[in-house]
């Protein structure tokens, strides 16, 4: 008798929110990259990525700190009023030491900077989306 045929995992949809086409860019050939990783969509402004996740909640968000049209903590606060599971990773080129602990209070499952390692990030995103969290540098 033949065994059942199983569904393929599901894959993670990642969004992300940042005003730098590159920064976009890497994430989008990160999840090119990983087999169990789509795109849902990205944003270059709050705006944007506030209309996108109106129709479409990723399974996990990665936002910038600063944007154009307000920052990064503010949205998750947002965000996770109508999402509460909704796993978000902020990141920042800035060197604010208060960030990690900014992070955190807003409801955000980890913080990592920009200047961060693509294996460090590649560590945030499982990390998060297996439940844990990641906050560095620690604040």
């Amino acid at each position: 008798m033949p065994s059942p045929v199983q569904a393929p995992p599901a894959k993670l949809r990642l969004a992300v929110v940042d005003d730098h086409a590159i920064i976009r860019g890497v994430f989008v050939t990160l999840v090119e990259d990983a087999p169990d990783m789509i795109m849902a969509w990205t944003a270059s402004s709050l705006a944007e990525a506030a209309d996108k996740i109106h129709w479409d909640i990723p399974d996990f968000l990665v936002l910038d700190v600063g944007l154009p049209d307000g920052n990064g903590f503010d949205f998750t606060l947002e965000v996770l009023n109508r999402a509460p599971n909704l796993p978000v990773l902020i990141v920042s080129a800035e060197e604010d030491p208060g960030y990690p602990g900014r992070a955190a209070a807003c409801g955000a499952r980890g913080f990592i900077a920009k200047e961060a390692s693509l294996e460090q990030l590649v560590e945030a995103v499982n990390t998060i989306q297996h439940g844990g969290k990641w906050f560095h540098p620690e604040g």
